[in-house]
């Protein structure tokens, strides 16, 4: 088997896996995803899987088209289930996020799409980020980890490397990497500031 091969495979399988924990806590009632956050992780994977396979990525950049309907999956969900406690910082992110989303699409320069969809995808963070820091069990680690080892192998499964290709899911590993240790951390601290009490 081709080593490409095995590398989207465990891109899919870890992508996969990763929302299991989140459609797990939907189904128990104990997840409260943020509309914005996941509506812009939506739409955006959607457009990045344009882009790369457009560009060369073959194989690789399927695994956004596979994000783009899961994360929409839990936006839906969000509407009707999801944080009711939506502040005007979320409002602001989400609405440069949909600025930016505009001049994604019309742009022509490749360079600067990606540069664009990773700071949409940062944005993007903002209200989950604000949400978690005073619940973060509300957000399952264990799901942006595997986001982040099915990124990690996604880039493995890349046809062509080059900025286009590859800065996009460099950007994606590295937030959900970060996102994955601020949830641990922030579950830490408040465990010991409880067991004190």
């Amino acid at each position: 088997m081709p080593i490409k091969t095995i590398f989207i495979t465990l891109a899919i399988i870890f992508q996969l896996a990763g929302f299991v924990p989140y459609y797990i806590n939907i189904c128990k009632k104990t997840a409260r995803p943020h509309l914005f956050s996941w509506t812009t992780w939506g739409i955006l994977p959607g457009l990045g899987f344009v882009l790369s396979y457009s560009k060369g990525g073959g194989e690789g950049s399927w695994v956004f088209a596979m994000e783009m309907a899961l994360c929409l999956g839990i936006a839906v969900y969000a509407l009707f289930k999801g944080e009711k406690n939506i502040k005007h910082i979320d409002w602001i992110t989400f609405i440069s996020a949909v600025i930016i989303i505009i001049f994604y699409i019309f742009t022509r320069n490749a360079v600067l799409s990606v540069v664009l969809a990773a700071t949409i995808d940062f944005i993007g963070y903002f209200p989950t980020i604000r949400k978690s820091y005073l619940k973060p069990h509300d957000e399952p680690a264990l799901g942006y980890f595997l986001a982040f080892l099915s990124f990690l192998f996604s880039v493995g499964a890349l046809q062509a490397y080059n900025f286009v290709t590859l800065f996009y899911p460099l950007t994606l590993i590295a937030t959900n990497g970060i996102f994955t240790s601020f949830l641990l951390i922030r579950r830490r601290l408040i465990g010991l500031v409880e067991s004190r009490i």
